[in-house]
């Protein structure tokens, strides 16, 4: 994954920009050959109906807003994640601090993990387990394994140690899961293809009428370049940390 890391890391927004390029450039090529004469000097626009460049431009529409609902619905999968993640170390603090001082590891391991997460998964450009994540992680395990070989600490605090521990990795692999589940490479081609569909339609309705084509292909194109860029950069999940009660946040963070 490390070119995917590369992409939406430090250069994402360079990455972004190059995609909405990519309409823009379509345009201009659909454009350039509708005013070449010798390109279209057998073809006559008023052999189209009307009807013609709305059955390409439906599609296109239709695909790419179902694709954008998805993500969206994606994004608000990885934020409840996390907030769940957030819930849960707040209560494993908790139950570190009413087990007392044979469980005070382990709340430190808490927060170790904690910081972790926020410094390392919880960002824009994760796309992996992080290394330094997982060591906090199994730092956190020593310390429950530590705290249940303690004779002194009940069997009801050692057994929600053991179950944190348990949903805490259950919720990691649910944001990775969550994170690549819809990155389907095909249909970024397919948008791709029913955009630059629908610009081939509209510059053969207008084919030889340099203003009409000019006027309907920059705007499609435009919003075309625009909704795409804005896609991309919706497509990998961050998390708004406004979303989580600042108390919580503070408490597993300080």
């Amino acid at each position: 994954m490390g070119w995917t890391r590369l992409i939406v890391g430090e250069y994402f927004w360079i990455f972004v920009t190059l995609i909405g390029l990519l309409p823009l450039a379509t345009g201009w090529l659909c454009y350039w050959v509708a005013m070449r004469p010798k390109a279209v000097e057998g073809f006559h626009p008023r052999d189209l109906q009307t009807s013609y460049l709305g059955a390409l431009t439906l599609p296109f529409a239709l695909f790419l807003a179902f694709m954008v609902s998805d993500i969206w619905n994606r994004e608000t999968r990885y934020a409840q994640t996390v907030l769940s993640e957030v819930q849960k170390l707040d209560a494993m603090i908790d139950t570190a601090r009413v087990c007392g001082p044979a469980c005070a590891q382990v709340e430190s391991a808490v927060g170790i993990y904690a910081r972790a997460l926020s410094q390392y998964e919880w960002d824009e450009g994760w796309v992996a387990p992080h290394e330094a994540v997982t060591r906090a992680f199994d730092g956190l395990i020593a310390a429950i394994s530590s705290a249940e070989a303690e004779t002194t600490v009940a069997t009801h605090l050692r057994s929600a140690l053991l179950a944190g521990q348990i949903e805490l990795r259950r919720l990691r692999t649910d944001r990775y899961f969550i994170l690549h589940a819809d990155l389907a490479p095909h249909r970024w081609i397919v948008v791709l293809l029913l955009g630059f569909l629908s610009q081939v339609g509209l510059a053969a309705l207008h084919v030889g009428r340099r203003p009409q084509l000019v006027l309907g292909m920059v705007t499609f194109s435009v919003a075309f370049a625009v909704t795409l860029a804005y896609t991309i950069a919706l497509a990998w999940p961050t998390v708004d940390e406004s979303i989580i009660p600042s108390d919580e946040l503070a408490r597993i963070l300080k």
